[in-house]
């Protein structure tokens, strides 16, 4: 509720998910970005829909799909309730790092009132764990080199 509600006040509003599925509204945007998991480069694609005066960006990448379309019974955090995938922290890593990649990356004019990269002067929300490295990543990733 809170992305639309803050669209609704007139805000440029941006959420990024795992694309844990095809999401058949959903293009892709043919935007990839390199982004270090553990001491792997991995690329990532972007897909993205319009809906209730949001955008709505998925990352692509392997790691995400293959825990719904592979042997996990589409269970995407564990095998079961309180047991992780051991993959999860480079899952989420992944993710958070497309996250702040999507921003300054993505070319988006969706709305009549705004178009383009949302640019640096940006506010992120990481409202669970799969996102709790944003912060950690924008101090030690991203401010340090002054972004």
């Amino acid at each position: 509720g809170l992305p639309p509600a803050l669209a609704a006040r007139g805000h440029r509003v941006m959420t990024i998910s795992p694309r844990y599925d095809q999401y058949k509204d959903t293009w892709d945007t043919s935007v990839a970005v390199e982004v270090k998991v553990g001491d792997n480069i991995e690329i990532v694609r972007f897909f993205h829909c319009y809906k209730r005066g949001v955008d709505r960006v998925f990352v692509d990448h392997p790691m995400f799909l293959e825990k719904v379309w592979g042997k996990t019974g589409s269970k995407i955090y564990g095998p079961k309730a309180g047991l992780d995938y051991l993959d999860n922290e480079l899952r989420f890593s992944l993710l958070c790092q497309a996250a702040l990649e999507a921003p300054k990356v993505l070319n988006l004019n969706s709305s009549n009132y705004f178009s383009g990269p949302y640019g640096e002067d940006v506010l992120f929300i990481a409202n669970d764990w799969h996102t709790a490295l944003i912060p950690c990543y924008l101090k030690s990733m991203y401010q340090s080199r002054g972004i």
